[in-house]
């Protein structure tokens, strides 16, 4: 038996069986779920809570228009998905009980996975953190993971035990065994036997909280990831803020990316009393089960939560079961008491996938000319984003871009993410060449990526080829490829394969993937050998895990990017091409002025050089105090009207002339004052 813990610290245990004559060895792993405890009672004393001081630009202020599905999805999007992957780059010592700082950014992201709930939830999204809450919420974070246990109750006998940290515990939520924006995630999951209230959920979604704080600190030497989430501010109990319906929901009324949807539903309504209410609900018309929790209060606002077609709420992997296309909840709440008064309310809930476009998506499109004018200032326009705050343009030019990679010359067009151990260019299995890429778990520390650094668009016909051979691998352990459309802040699967067990495949096998319907997106590649608990193969011998040989992609394009630039108002903007050729040019919108949406469809434009410029003036004529001088051009420029006294010069512009249009790009005139002397004029183009 091997332990990596001391017993107290233990949140899994591993079972070794040998390597027996060629039998691979295999480790059965006991699941490792986040721990949430319970939810922290309603505060009895509200002295000494914080007070609000103002917000944060970037991390709230958020509103959401959940009825419209291409609003709800531009804002998970650009919004939910810039809380993922932000380095903590923390200071905090477990071992050692030192609290220690996180970076300002991932404090920002924290709080602004807590606003984008909020505001999806139709409450004020203006929390903002208070420095102090930060500080004591960092303690309580070292001493949940110091002592692998949550309690809101920390006594002295605890290891790392601090006044501050006893007092963030009693005021926060508690996770164990995950931090940062995944804690706030989880907390809005409310998974748990013993969370049947949802309690954290209602306490992140309680209309009048507006200042919190967290603390956080990463999985490290044996000690488990944690969290602190300080809730409670002085407004608790006061005057409750509008908020977009007068019930809060989760999942809330609207549109819903649909990971988001968990096996507990939740209603809550101030001053009601729910003990009795019934809910019911459809999809399709047809009636869901549901099966109402046990009625708590003190805990938010007074709530019913209830679970649909018996799923497992305890578990942290149940969610709501999807498709793959929009599917559409129907909700009622009934018998709910406002003293005498019985009352009810329905709602809809639709859930999505926010890598599919709906039939709302209207990304900025360009139109304008198709051969600019190198040198010169071409107007093009596009059409707008409604919820977009501003925008963004550049100009690229396309390479082609084929591309094969059998790992001969080694690693450098990957970024590898790996377990220390094993070499991932492989000499011992390859399907051709010397070499190929190899991905193992010698350990269950985390997923195995191998990923393209190149990002390229796809075109109608693009291609990934790839040889594949998964060799000794459980079921727990699959082979995934993925693509990102969004700079890698989200994937989708474009190919799973679960491993079969021992040997596995004995042979490579070509595996080829359409691209299509990715064309004109910029889109980033990697391979995944993921595994999360369960049993696996350990080691990285030959044989075992997952080899990759001769990764190809054909018919795609590579964009350089040129210049980018800020559309500081309206729709336009001017392009001036330095040279003759082909560029591409296209748009995308901001939500918030912070947080970029897609690239829209490129605009493909030849800039030419202007052909030659013929001017023909026609006689000047005197119209009362003015001379009118008409003239011809070959094509549209700028003109400017300069005079003389002499037909030799000097030549200066008359800044009076007025210039007007009779026919454009052909024929112009200009009004110029009459003045006590003989002028001669011409028409030149600066």
């Amino acid at each position: 038996m091997r332990n990596n813990k001391p017993m107290h610290q233990m949140t899994q245990l591993w079972i070794l069986a040998g390597v027996i004559a060629g039998t691979f060895a295999v480790l059965p792993a006991a699941r490792s779920e986040v721990d949430l405890g319970e939810p922290p009672p309603a505060p009895a004393d509200l002295s000494g809570l914080p007070r609000p001081t103002g917000i944060y630009s970037v991390t709230g202020g958020f509103t959401v228009d959940a009825n419209s599905r291409e609003q709800v999805r531009s804002f998970y999007k650009a919004v939910y998905l810039a809380s993922e992957g932000v380095p903590m780059e923390t200071t905090s010592d477990v071992a050692n009980c030192t609290p220690g700082t996180n970076s300002l950014t991932y404090r920002e992201a924290v709080l602004r996975r807590i606003n984008w709930f909020r505001a999806m939830a139709g409450m004020p999204a203006t929390v903002t953190f208070d420095a102090p809450a930060n500080a004591r919420a960092q303690q309580a974070a070292v001493v949940m993971s110091r002592n692998n246990a949550l309690s809101h109750y920390p006594d002295g006998s605890w290891l790392c035990y601090t006044a501050d940290a006893a007092d963030a515990a009693s005021h926060s939520n508690l996770a164990l065994g995950n931090a940062g924006p995944d804690a706030i995630t989880a907390y809005i999951w409310d998974f748990g036997a013993n969370n049947t209230a949802v309690g954290h959920r209602r306490w992140l979604l309680y209309p009048q909280t507006q200042i919190m704080g967290t603390g956080d600190v990463p999985a490290t030497n044996g000690f488990g990831a944690a969290n602190a989430t300080w809730v409670f501010d002085g407004n608790y109990g006061g005057v409750r803020p509008a908020t977009r319906t007068p019930f809060v929901a989760w999942p809330p009324a609207g549109y819903l990316p649909y990971q988001l949807a968990y096996p507990q539903w939740s209603f809550a309504l101030t001053n009601a009393n729910l003990s009795g209410a019934t809910v019911s609900m459809k999809s399709n018309g047809v009636n869901v089960a549901v099966s109402v929790q046990p009625y708590a209060t003190g805990i938010g606002e007074n709530s019913v939560v209830w679970v649909p077609m018996e799923l497992d709420y305890a578990s942290s992997s149940a969610k709501m079961p999807f498709n793959g296309t929009d599917t559409t909840y129907w909700v009622m709440v009934t018998n709910i008491h406002y003293g005498a008064v019985t009352t009810g309310f329905t709602y809809t809930v639709t859930l999505f996938d926010p890598q599919v476009p709906g039939s709302d998506y209207a990304p900025p499109t360009i139109s304008g000319p198709a051969a600019p004018i190198v040198g010169q200032g071409n107007t093009y326009s596009f059409t707008s984003v409604p919820w977009a705050d501003g925008y963004e343009w550049r100009v690229s030019q396309a390479t082609p871009y084929d591309f094969t990679d059998g790992a001969e010359t080694g690693l450098g067009n990957f970024t590898v993410h790996t377990t220390p151990g094993y070499a991932v260019q492989d000499s011992s299995v390859k399907a051709t060449g010397a070499y190929s890429f190899h991905l193992a778990h010698p350990s269950p520390a985390k997923d195995q990526l191998l990923t393209l650094n190149q990002s390229f668009v796809p075109q109608a016909g693009a291609t990934l080829t790839v040889k594949s051979r998964l060799g000794a691998a459980t079921s727990d352990q699959v082979a995934i490829i993925q693509i990102s459309d969004d700079r890698g802040l989200s994937w989708q699967d474009l190919y799973t394969q679960p491993g079969t067990g021992q040997p596995g495949e004995t042979s490579f096998i070509t595996r080829s993937f359409g691209l299509g319907a990715f064309a004109g997106q910029e889109v980033r590649l990697r391979f995944n050998y993921a595994f999360s608990f369960g049993n696996y193969y350990p080691g990285a011998s030959a044989g075992v895990g997952w080899y990759l040989d001769d990764i190809t992609i054909s018919g795609a394009e590579v964009r350089t990017v040129l210049s980018t630039n800020l559309i500081v108002a309206g729709t336009n903007f001017t392009f001036t091409p330095p040279q003759p050729g082909a560029f591409l040019l296209d748009v995308r919108a901001y939500l918030f002025q912070e947080f970029p949406l897609a690239w829209g469809p490129a605009c493909p434009v030849a800039a030419t050089t202007a052909p030659p410029l013929t001017v023909t003036m026609q006689t000047p004529v005197l119209v009362g105090n003015q001379v009118r001088l008409d003239f011809l051009t070959s094509r549209a420029a700028s003109f400017q009207l300069v005079q003389a006294d002499v037909p030799t010069g000097p030549w200066t512009t008359n800044f009076a002339a007025v210039l007007t249009t009779n026919i454009p790009g052909a024929a112009y005139r200009f009004h110029a004052p009459v003045e006590a002397a003989a002028r001669f004029y011409r028409v030149q183009s600066p």
